[in-house]
C-alpha cells in the first residue's frame, strides 16, 4: 500500500512539473521559419557575396526579441530585426554569404538566440564553391563592401540590445587598397551628438588594415525601443573625398537594480486599459481613441518614450512628467489607409517605473471596405 501511494505521489509530481514546464514554454514567443536551409548548389568563387532571406512569424502568445545571431563562420553577415517582435508579427533574417576563399563543400550554421527559453533556432547554409582560376587579393577575400579604394567588412553597426547605463561601441574592419593614405574628415562629419566615429590608426596608409570605431552614447539617444539611423562617414585620400554610408541599429532599454525594481517609494505607472478593440472599422479613415495613464506612486513619473509597432499608428501625450496622483491622456490615431482584414498593433510606453518600465497596449481592429448598414428599430 505504501509502495502504491509512493508511486502515485511520484506520478502526480512528475505531471505537475511537466505541466508547469509546458505552461512556461507556452507563455513565450516562438519564431516559426518557413524554411531553415538554403543550398546554393554549385556556385563560382568569383561570384562574391550571395544573400538569402529566411522569413518567419512569431507563433507564440508573447513577444520575441532576437538578442544575438551567431554564424559559425566570419564569412556570413546577418541582418535581422532588433525591435520587439510581437505575437503574430512576421519578419525576416537576411544572411550575406561571402564565398570568396571558401572553395569546395560549404556547410555553415547560424544560431538565433532570443528571450525565449527554448533552444536557439538553427539556420543552415550549404553549397559547393568552385575555386576561382585567378587568386583574389586578400582584401577582397575578407571584405564585402567597396567604396573606391576603401574596403569594409560590413557597412552597418548593430549594437544589439543595449541599456542606457553606459556607452557602447562597435568596430568595423577597414582596408585601404589605394596608393595614398586615407583618413576620416572629422571636421566635416555631421553626426548626432550621441554618435562618435573614429579610425584606428587615424591615418590608414596604402595597403594597410584598420578599424572604424563607432561609439553610441545610449543615454542621450532620442528615444527608447528600436533605434535606426543612417550616417555618412567622409574619407580623404589625396584630394578626393569618398562618402561611406553606415546604418546604426539598436534596441535601447532602461535597466534597474533588483532594489530599484522592488522599491515602494518610486513612481508607479498605471493604464486604464492594455487592450483596445476597435471592432469593425472602415478602410481609408483615421480612427482616434485614447487611454489614461496615472502615476499611482509616491515620486515623479517620467514617460521616456512612446513607440508604436507600425507607422500607421500614432501615439502621443501632452504631458510626459506626472507628479504623484497626476494623470495624462495618451491619444492614439490608427490610419487604415490601404488596409483590410484583421489588424493588431502595439503601443509601447517606456517610463521610469523601475518595476514596470515598459507597458504594452494592444490595438485590435477588423478593417472592412464598408460598414454594415444599421436598420432602425421597427424597420423604418
Amino acid at each position: 500500500m505504501k509502495f502504491i501511494l509512493a508511486v502515485t505521489t511520484l506520478l502526480i509530481s512528475v505531471f505537475y512539473i511537466n505541466t508547469t514546464q509546458a505552461q512556461t514554454i507556452k507563455e513565450i514567443g516562438h519564431l516559426e521559419f518557413s524554411d531553415t536551409l538554403i543550398n546554393f548548389g554549385p556556385v563560382k568563387e568569383e561570384q562574391g557575396v550571395l544573400s538569402y532571406t529566411f522569413k518567419f512569424v512569431n507563433l507564440g502568445p508573447e513577444y520575441f526579441i532576437i538578442e544575438d545571431v551567431e554564424p559559425s563562420c566570419g564569412c556570413i553577415t546577418p541582418d535581422y530585426p532588433t525591435d520587439t517582435i510581437h505575437a503574430g508579427e512576421k519578419g525576416q533574417v537576411v544572411l550575406y554569404v561571402d564565398l570568396v576563399n571558401h572553395p569546395g563543400v560549404f556547410k555553415q550554421v547560424v544560431l538565433i538566440k532570443g528571450n525565449a527559453s527554448k533552444a536557439p533556432v538553427r539556420l543552415y547554409v550549404q553549397g559547393y564553391v568552385t575555386p576561382s582560376p585567378q587568386p583574389l587579393p586578400e582584401w577582397e577575400r575578407t571584405s564585402s563592401f567597396k567604396y573606391n579604394t576603401i574596403y569594409l567588412q560590413k557597412n552597418y553597426a548593430n549594437f544589439g540590445v543595449v541599456t542606457t547605463k553606459s556607452p557602447v561601441s562597435v568596430e568595423i574592419p577597414i582596408y585601404n587598397s589605394g596608393s595614398q593614405s586615407v583618413s576620416i574628415q572629422l571636421e566635416k562629419l555631421k553626426l548626432p551628438a550621441y554618435v562618435k566615429v573614429g579610425m584606428l590608426p587615424a591615418k590608414l596608409e596604402s595597403k594597410q588594415r584598420g578599424v572604424i570605431k563607432v561609439s553610441f552614447n545610449t543615454k542621450d539617444a532620442p528615444s527608447l525601443g528600436y533605434f535606426a539611423e543612417s550616417i555618412d562617414v567622409l574619407f580623404l585620400s589625396g584630394s578626393s573625398t569618398t562618402k561611406v554610408p553606415l546604418v546604426l541599429t539598436a534596441t535601447i532599454k532602461d535597466t534597474y537594480t533588483p532594489a530599484e525594481a522592488a522599491s515602494i517609494v518610486g513612481p508607479k505607472i498605471q493604464v486604464d486599459k492594455t487592450l483596445i478593440d476597435l471592432g469593425s472599422i472602415k478602410t481609408n479613415e483615421k480612427i482616434a481613441t485614447e487611454i489614461r495613464i496615472v502615476n499611482i506612486g509616491v515620486s515623479e513619473l517620467i514617460i521616456r518614450s512612446i513607440r508604436t509597432s507600425c507607422s500607421c499608428v500614432e501615439a502621443f501625450s501632452d504631458k510626459l512628467i506626472l507628479k504623484p496622483g497626476a494623470y495624462t491622456t495618451l491619444k492614439i490615431v490608427f490610419d487604415t489607409n490601404d488596409r483590410l482584414g484583421a489588424e493588431e498593433k502595439m503601443i509601447s510606453v517606456f517610463s521610469t517605473d523601475a518595476s514596470n518600465p515598459i507597458v504594452v497596449v494592444k490595438l485590435k481592429a477588423v478593417v472592412v471596405e464598408e460598414l454594415p448598414t444599421t436598420i432602425p428599430v421597427g424597420g423604418q
